[in-house]
């Protein structure tokens, strides 16, 4: 996918856009409904599908004390975008300057800069500009009068409610991984980079890769079963998410992930870890034998929950549609 950071660079692009706009933290499947709509009219008017987003959610820059806890890294966010059919990602820096912008300058940039504009998506609730004093009807007008058309995609639903990155942050931090999954079409992951560790998972006989989380949302502590993404190759684990008190207890929880049925040079690799199933609280345990039974009773665990036929229908569906290119690795033996 081509990423530029400045309005400008839309002015290389000589087919017909069809841009998508929003902030498309986690890409939801609210999120999607509206880069799918922007992809099909690209396609059948033989244009590009482009995304407009920030790099920093607004409020980190306005209002940093009530800013969000983020789904996706923006690295995270445009890999996921591009896997639905975006050609280019337009990924603007938001700074108070930015953001002190009145919509109607902001309308005038766009317009200077993208001379192939043909078609705009975005959310019913999009707003733009300083005091976000812009919305779609203005957009609508402005578009209107220049040609543009303009597409609201109405928000997707679930039980009723509409699906929001707000919603999915507190479906998360509760634990519930099914909602968060079906608000997310697909199982809620953290991007991570390995990062070097104490090395008692190795000296206890289940060695751990220690992963640097790139998204800031997480769910509650605990043992949980786990699919991982390595250099484009799926592999069944388990994640310990917390402090472990029985052995150098840390004073904030790390996420500590074991490959199960593989050895792996993991350190400094960038890995997706898929949260399936919650296996059980954290707990210090007396001894350290006792912590390795317990460890083993949580690999057969997570053994049998990530290879129950249910829960391989929803990952088999999650990799056709998301990494179709992906390789399963772990061989499918009893244990």
């Amino acid at each position: 996918m081509k990423i530029i950071r400045t309005m400008t660079g839309l002015r290389t692009v000589k087919k017909p856009i069809c841009l998508a706009a929003g902030f498309f933290d986690g890409v939801h499947a609210g999120h999607q409904a509206v880069l799918r709509r922007a992809e099909a009219a690209a396609t059948a008017m033989g244009g590009e599908t482009w995304a407009m987003t920030f790099h920093t959610h607004p409020l980190k820059v306005l209002k940093p004390e009530i800013a969000p806890l983020l789904l996706t890294s923006t690295a995270h966010k445009v890999e996921l975008m591009g896997r639905l059919g975006v050609d280019g990602c337009l990924l603007i820096p938001f700074t108070r300057r930015f953001a002190a912008l009145e919509p109607e300058a902001f309308l005038r940039r766009l317009e200077r800069a993208a001379p192939t504009l043909a078609h705009i998506f975005v959310g019913e609730d999009w707003r733009f500009g300083r005091f976000g004093r812009g919305d779609t009807a203005m957009l609508a007008a402005w578009a209107k009068t220049r040609g543009i058309g303009l597409t609201r995609v109405p928000p997707v639903r679930h039980a009723g409610v509409a699906v929001s990155s707000t919603r999915i942050r507190e479906a998360i931090a509760a634990g519930r991984l099914g909602l968060a999954r079906r608000l997310l079409g697909r199982p809620f992951s953290i991007l991570g980079t390995v990062v070097r560790g104490n090395r008692i998972g190795r000296e206890l006989g289940y060695p751990t890769a220690n992963l640097d989380p790139h998204n800031e949302v997480s769910p509650p502590v605990g043992i949980y079963a786990v699919q991982a993404l390595i250099a484009g190759k799926a592999y069944e684990g388990i994640v310990n998410f917390g402090v472990h008190p029985t052995v150098a207890q840390a004073p904030a929880p790390l996420l500590e992930l074991h490959v199960m049925d593989a050895r792996l040079q993991l350190y400094r690799r960038h890995i997706e870890v898929f949260f399936i199933a919650f296996l059980r609280a954290e707990r210090r345990f007396a001894t350290l034998n006792a912590l390795v039974r317990q460890i083993e009773r949580d690999v057969d665990a997570a053994r049998r929950t990530l290879r129950a036929p249910a829960a391989q229908k929803e990952w088999n569906k999650a990799l056709q549609a998301w990494y179709p290119d992906s390789i399963v690795q772990n061989k499918k033996k009893k244990r």
